[in-house]
């Protein structure tokens, strides 16, 4: 059982959580009807949290630094609605543990509560019955059982977040009513399944498949490269990010 995780657990946790969603991609992107039945739930989730993993893949730093690279690469590679909101969630949970070289449970509950903040506040108006849901009830049920001495190592608490994570994702019909009339569950809410599920399995050792998260064909995006005359060939799907800079001379007109 292990009692706090320091920088190498946090990569093989990401790295497995990943790749278990990788084996789910297809099912997650089916489920997909909300709020565009466009299906790249799944593929948009496993891109922006491999944008994250690539910043801090073989790295030997320790958790505060590795952390903090992890937050801002998974933010930058963020793709689609549902990978916005697990960026956040992920770049909230990664903040909540930038203090720390050794997190114990009450570090790492704490992280998760910062990342379900963060990812509340990337949608302007949250709606209930989705990836929303489920991290928050699982998050609050973690917290809950920690106050309650029910955990008393970092396997038990992601047990206990997985357990209510299949809970709320199995409630997601009854929160949203279309996707009770589609027959699914939140596709968003199980990417997070997924993800934890395959954290618990690093955690207990078990085996899955290929045991590093398979490269992605982009690397990590160095959003440094783009100005204000960069050219952009397609004008769908395309994110506005804000750059801000220090140390830079103002423009002076002509």
């Amino acid at each position: 059982m292990i009692q706090t995780i320091n920088g190498r657990h946090y990569q093989s946790l990401i790295d497995y959580g990943i790749r278990n969603l990788m084996r789910h991609c297809d099912e997650v992107n089916d489920l997909n009807v909300f709020p565009v039945p466009d299906g790249d739930t799944g593929t948009n989730m496993v891109k922006t949290l491999q944008n994250g993993f690539n910043a801090i893949r073989g790295s030997t730093e320790e958790l505060p630094a590795l952390t903090r690279k992890f937050a801002k690469a998974v933010v930058f590679g963020a793709r689609g609605n549902s990978g916005v909101i697990v960026a956040q969630f992920f770049k909230g949970f990664s903040e909540g543990l930038i203090d720390v070289t050794e997190a114990d449970c009450i570090h790492i509950a704490s992280a998760l509560s910062s990342g379900v903040n963060a990812a509340y506040r990337a949608v302007a108006h949250p709606v209930e019955g989705t990836i929303l849901t489920v991290l928050r009830e699982s998050s609050r049920h973690v917290a809950k059982n920690l106050e309650d001495g029910g955990i008393s190592n970092v396997n038990e608490l992601i047990a206990r977040f997985l357990e209510q994570a299949k809970r709320s994702l199995d409630n997601t019909p009854d929160l949203l009513p279309i996707l009770k009339s589609a027959g699914v569950v939140d596709s968003g809410g199980a990417g997070i399944l997924y993800i934890f599920e395959g954290m618990n399995k690093y955690l207990n050792g078990e085996p899955l498949a290929d045991a590093t998260a398979e490269p992605s064909s982009d690397k990590a995006v160095d959003y440094t490269l783009f100005n204000r005359t960069s050219c952009f060939e397609y004008g769908y799907c395309t994110e506005c990010l804000l750059q801000l800079t220090e140390g830079r001379e103002p423009l002076v007109p002509e």
